[in-house]
């Protein structure tokens, strides 16, 4: 036989081959492909459901399962009852404690009050005021969205927040500057104003002063913070620590969110009978928070769960504890009762300056006043 002959086939035997291994390939290959199909096989589920997040979240696909459901434990507040409910008979009284760092103001003195806007039935004004007391920084600080702006007011009503860097703890100002700021960026970013908005931008503030501290540089930083919302369907409010929201009404005064300080605790201890109202207000540990923004683990958020119908005269204030620690609750009723319009901040700072308490702490307040249009 030829030598050329020969050669062509073997070339031939080998093709012969390579085709049938071909097809055993693709006919094993058909099998795989069918069974994946089918979902006979545990890593076809695997791989559906990393394609399927792929495709939903494309930049998340390799990131670590999200945190599991916060438990947020609340005081809910029924706005359709005929009067708020009565404030605590009892004020705490805490320790004065030493401020070491300067603020940032969220707020130029000269804009201590703002025109009216109207939001849904009320006609809605806002006053503010602020003073160092005898401390030698300002720890408190405050924001409010601009009532000028009507399409901010119109999407997100009005917003106030009033945050009390805590001074036994390392950047307590710049604590409640930035829970400030984090908590209306991320009110203000919300598509939609609902009953989770203002709990939802308590966390991202928290996130923002725990990450940019403990979690950054292990340094502590906390602040308190209350935050009242007028919308048109009423009020909403949040608030974590012991800074106070009040509700001003027929001359009337509630305080409507919870202290969050071992306080409280030991007045359930009260009045349980398991201890006196004196061992309670000498407990050396009274004044220590519970709850506050900064901490590694947020669980103890008051908020209403339904909004507080609003009505022309009412007067809503949030305030830092460098008020009520000062004037007794009935005083502040008074004031607010008797000052002239819009004034009634700039009446309870003087009252407060008036006592001449030696070491006052820092002061501050916004008030809302809710009018007929």
């Amino acid at each position: 036989m030829p030598r050329e002959i020969l050669i062509l086939l073997i070339l031939a035997a080998v093709g012969i081959v390579g085709s049938i291994g071909l097809m055993v390939c693709n006919a094993v290959m058909g099998r795989r492909a069918l069974e994946i199909q089918d979902g006979d096989d545990e890593d076809a589920e695997e791989l559906d459901g990393f394609i399927e997040k792929a495709e939903d979240h494309p930049l998340e696909a390799a990131q670590p399962a999200a945190e599991p459901v916060r438990e947020v434990k609340f005081t809910p507040f029924d706005g359709a009852q005929e009067e708020p409910p009565a404030p605590a008979q009892f004020d705490a009284p805490q320790e004065e404690e030493p401020v070491t760092t300067a603020p940032l103001r969220l707020v130029k003195k000269e804009d201590r009050s703002q025109s009216g806007t109207r939001v849904g039935d009320i006609a809605l004004n806002i006053g503010n005021a602020q003073d160092i007391g005898m401390r030698p920084q300002q720890e408190d600080a405050f924001a409010i969205t601009p009532l000028e702006e009507s399409l901010v007011v119109k999407d997100h009503g009005v917003m106030a927040v009033v945050c009390d860097g805590m001074g036994g703890m390392e950047n307590g100002a710049e604590a409640a500057n930035m829970g400030a700021i984090q908590f209306m960026r991320a009110y203000l970013a919300a598509n939609k104003v609902d009953g989770n908005t203002l709990v939802d931008a308590v966390y991202e503030a928290n996130s923002a002063v725990y990450q940019a501290f403990q979690g950054k540089t292990g340094q502590m930083a906390g602040t308190t913070l209350v935050a009242a919302s007028i919308l048109p369907d009423g009020l909403r409010f949040v608030s974590v620590g012991d800074s106070h929201i009040y509700l001003w009404r027929n001359k009337k005064i509630y305080q409507i969110n919870r202290d969050h300080n071992y306080f409280s605790e030991l007045l359930e201890e009260v009045k349980a009978g398991r201890m006196t109202m004196e061992e309670a207000q000498r407990h050396p540990e009274r004044a220590h928070l519970t709850s506050f923004v900064g901490i590694e683990k947020l669980e103890l958020v008051d908020y209403n769960v339904e909004p507080v119908a609003l009505r022309p005269g009412d007067r809503v204030l949030l305030c830092s504890d460098g008020l009520f620690k000062t004037l007794p609750l009935g005083e502040i009723s008074e004031i607010i009762a008797t000052s002239q319009e819009f004034e009634a901040q700039d009446d309870l700072l003087r009252a407060v300056k008036a006592k001449g308490k030696r070491k006052q702490d820092n002061v501050t307040l916004v008030m809302l006043y809710c009018d007929a249009v």
